[in-house]
């Protein structure tokens, strides 16, 4: 516990140091804005006069020379990530430890990418001063968040490739047996082990099967990539058509007319393994879980594909577990919990979701009616 506790003290001292140093740019700009627009401050026209020249040299005079190191930065580690990820199929860790470290190298070059190139805007010699203060002005609070973002990503990438490189030994020398369950459409990965299944070890077991299955090697890497993209989906798509090419880029299946609603919340670890038929659709708040670590058994990480026939529709605020397939036409009630297969042309709901009764046959025509394509 008292190892966790040092680790969270030491990321929130990290974080709260980018946070001031954050502030204070903030401040320094603001008060430079205010004594070349507003009121002149004298220490602030002093320190500007002092480090003009220096900047002036790193920031303008050499520019070219930096924005070339950036370049190749970019180009290794973007060589580092192709070689790590390839490497990854057959050397597991090894290649999990190189393109993990890829990745913080881009967070590490995007970080000095983008602050040199605001910092660069200050000492821009083709603009005037005032055109120049404007720019630091309105690109403020854009650098404010991008930089928030990246110190995050930062601490997650920095965190994962520290955990990989202590696990080494213990992946090469006493890594854990595992075995194979398939259970219907559900299929469980039985680590022996006595670590978290979020650990690297039971993790690249898991990718190391996932790998036969299909599955990207760096599925855990690219889960928070998904999340992201799914953050974007919820909270700025609004269009269903483009929202469905948004989870079709992460992997789902999406066919045509189908109408996913606004906080819907595909699993972000294994979305390709979910799949909306012609029709289909769910409503606000539907979350689709297509994997599970939460199991009686210890170290125990099972999967399964999630499907949705034609026509079928889920209701808002319910959530549907790995294995399930709701059958053609059928209607799942708001706030639902499905745990089995729901037959076609049914109407269920509860939790656990049962069947409540069939559709008419008119209700059943009137489900499967087909829509006219326009587009």
């Amino acid at each position: 516990m008292s190892k966790v506790s040092g680790k969270m003290k030491f990321w929130t001292k990290g974080f709260i140091i980018s946070f001031l140093f954050l502030i204070l740019s903030v401040i320094l700009i603001a008060l430079l804005i205010i004594s070349h627009i507003f009121v002149s401050i004298p220490w602030i026209d002093l320190l500007y006069g002092y480090i003009r020249p220096w900047f002036l040299a790193i920031f303008y005079n050499y520019s070219l020379y930096v924005y070339g190191g950036i370049f190749i930065g970019y180009s290794f580690f973007l060589l580092l990530y192709v070689l790590g990820y390839n490497l990854a199929k057959v050397k597991h860790m090894g290649g999990s430890i190189i393109y993990v470290f890829s990745l913080l190298g881009f967070v590490l070059v995007t970080f000095i990418a983008v602050h040199y190139s605001y910092a660069s805007v200050l000492f821009n010699q083709d603009l005037t001063l005032n055109v120049r203060l404007m720019l630091l002005l309105l690109l403020l609070p854009m650098i404010f968040v991008l930089s928030l973002l990246l110190v995050l990503v930062n601490t997650d990438f920095l965190t994962f490739f520290k955990d990989l490189m202590k696990a080494r030994k213990i992946w090469k020398h006493k890594r854990p047996d595992f075995e194979i369950e398939v259970k219907g459409n559900i299929t469980h990965i039985n680590i022996d082990t006595d670590e978290f299944v979020f650990t690297p070890v039971p993790m690249l077991i898991i990718a190391q099967y996932l790998q036969t299955k299909g599955s990207s090697v760096s599925w855990f890497v690219r889960g928070a990539f998904n999340h992201l993209i799914s953050l974007i989906i919820t909270y700025l798509i609004g269009w269903p058509r483009a929202k469905n090419a948004l989870f079709r880029f992460i992997g789902m299946k999406v066919g045509e007319n189908c109408s996913i609603s606004q906080k819907a919340a595909p699993d972000p670890l294994l979305p390709e393994l979910i799949e909306f038929e012609e029709g289909s659709g769910c409503g606000i708040g539907v979350k689709l879980i297509t994997h599970n670590a939460m199991n009686i058994r210890h170290g125990s990480f099972s999967f399964g594909p999630i499907k949705v026939c034609r026509n079928a529709r889920i209701g808002a605020y319910s959530i549907i577990l790995p294995g399930v397939t709701i059958g053609e036409g059928s209607i799942i009630g708001a706030n639902s919990l499905v745990t089995d297969d729901i037959p076609p042309f049914s109407i269920a709901f509860g939790s656990p979701a049962k069947v409540i009764r069939q559709l008419t046959q008119s209700e059943k025509e009137e489900v499967d009616k087909k829509y006219r394509t326009t587009l």
